[in-house]
């Protein structure tokens, strides 16, 4: 009998050879968009361990905030997915049987960076976030029987240390509201405008102020005015809030690249690893864990979480090698910002409906620098990581280059386009 497959018909390992095609119509779909670029590019992807596109991967670049992924992808690691953190509300002793708190009553940070009030999240750019209600936090107090406080609000902020920015940022980061002071005790993103007074305080000042705002309209007698300081050892706690878990903090970062929330969660790496609550402590922990896990940190530089210094460097092999580690049932998928949903897509592939559903990605923006990396979940049901970094060399990033990152992820909705196996194969023999 003579086989009526040869031993070397495509038809015998159609995987090997249409995924080489499907790969080469990635390449071809991809280099011509590309090429129309100008300045430093990267551009990876890869689909279930098939690398289908590399286009200058290895070369550090500056991120933006796709940085943001290697400090999720830290912080999932280094605090747990699961982990919450704890504000509390203290005082010397609990209320008399009038409600009355003798002295002051102490509102201790303990890194939860997102407590915000119901204005703020309403008014954010990219729709609301989740977040711990300021509100609620006034609600628990009273529960707890407070009506009066003979002292004042004192916000405690002293679990991070108290360098407010990065010292390699250009102030123009917080006068052009950015990001606002890092801190341990942290309300609206410590952004929110307040009474002269009060305005320049520091933002333990700031929370204790909004704080004592909304117990005064829920009816509390607060006789002193805000102020900061360090909780006393010997105290009662009143109330005690938990934040969300870790892995809702990161996609919340992710999602809106919050800043804040991304400087914070470093410099509680930090406080975790060495019990320093700084963004030094914490950025010596990000390459190690990187590291750690198997992954490349070849050209990997980074001072900070959320990407606006200059300095931070990482490659798209090593942002997709982090999707990729994440997988699609990770925290950091999960998190992904989404083409008509709240996050910074929220806006974007406007032309192209079928992101909604196909598309997830972290969004980065300096103003010379874009950066797109995420998943596409492809008309045949495929999961593709990629990522793609944009240094313009000092020209303005503009809606070209927005248009251009969409029109890359687009370009990997058909994959795998394959062929049929018997297009591919030689000529059947003959049966003799």
């Amino acid at each position: 009998m003579v086989l009526t497959t040869p031993i070397l018909s495509a038809r015998r390992v159609p995987d090997l050879v249409t995924r080489g095609i499907s790969a080469k119509k990635v390449q071809d779909a991809v280099a011509p968009l590309l090429a129309t670029e100008h300045g430093s590019v990267c551009f990876t992807a890869t689909a279930d361990g098939t690398p289908l596109m590399d286009d200058n991967g290895a070369q550090p670049m500056m991120p933006g905030s796709n940085m943001k992924l290697a400090t999720a992808f830290t912080a999932l690691r280094v605090l747990g997915a699961d982990t919450t953190l704890t504000t509390e509300v203290d005082a010397a002793a609990k209320p008399d049987a009038t409600g009355t708190v003798a002295g002051n009553v102490w509102f201790v940070g303990g890194g939860d960076p997102i407590i915000d009030t119901a204005d703020y999240v309403q008014a954010g750019h990219y729709g609301p976030p989740p977040h711990t209600a300021l509100e609620s936090i006034a609600d628990q107090v009273v529960a707890a029987g407070v009506h009066h406080i003979t002292g004042g609000i004192v916000g405690d902020d002293t679990r991070y240390d108290e360098v407010r920015q990065v010292p390699s940022w250009p102030t123009r980061y917080l006068t052009e509201r950015q990001i606002g002071p890092i801190s341990a005790l942290a309300v609206d993103d410590t952004l929110e405008k307040l009474p002269s007074a009060v305005a320049g305080a520091g933002p333990a000042v700031s929370a204790a102020t909004m704080l004592t705002v909304l117990l005064r309209a829920r009816g509390v007698v607060i006789d002193g005015a805000p102020a900061a300081g360090q909780v006393p050892l010997l105290r009662t706690t009143l109330v005690t809030v938990a934040s969300l878990p870790i892995r809702q903090i990161i996609g919340e970062m992710l999602a809106f690249s919050d800043n804040n929330t991304a400087e914070s969660i470093l410099k509680e790496i930090g406080h975790k690893a060495s019990g320093t609550g700084s963004s030094q402590a914490g950025a010596a922990v990000v390459a190690g864990t990187l590291r750690a896990a198997g992954l490349s940190v070849a050209g990997f530089s980074s001072v900070d979480g959320s990407g606006l210094d200059r300095s931070d460097r990482t490659s798209c092999d090593l942002l997709q090698a982090i999707l990729v580690a994440d997988g699609t049932g990770g925290a950091i998928y999960a998190g992904l910002a989404q083409p008509g949903q709240n996050g910074t897509l929220r806006g974007r592939f406007g032309g192209i409906p079928a992101a909604r559903t196909q598309v997830r990605a972290k969004t980065g923006t300096l103003k010379d620098v874009t950066a797109l990396s995420g998943w596409v979940h492809t008309n045949h049901g495929n999961d593709v990581a990629f990522s793609f970094l944009l240094n313009t060399g000092g020209r303005a990033v503009g809606a070209s280059d927005l248009r251009l990152e969409e029109q890359l992820a687009a370009a990997l909705f058909t994959y795998p386009d394959t062929p049929d196996p018997a297009t591919v194969s030689p000529t059947p023999a003959r049966a003799g």
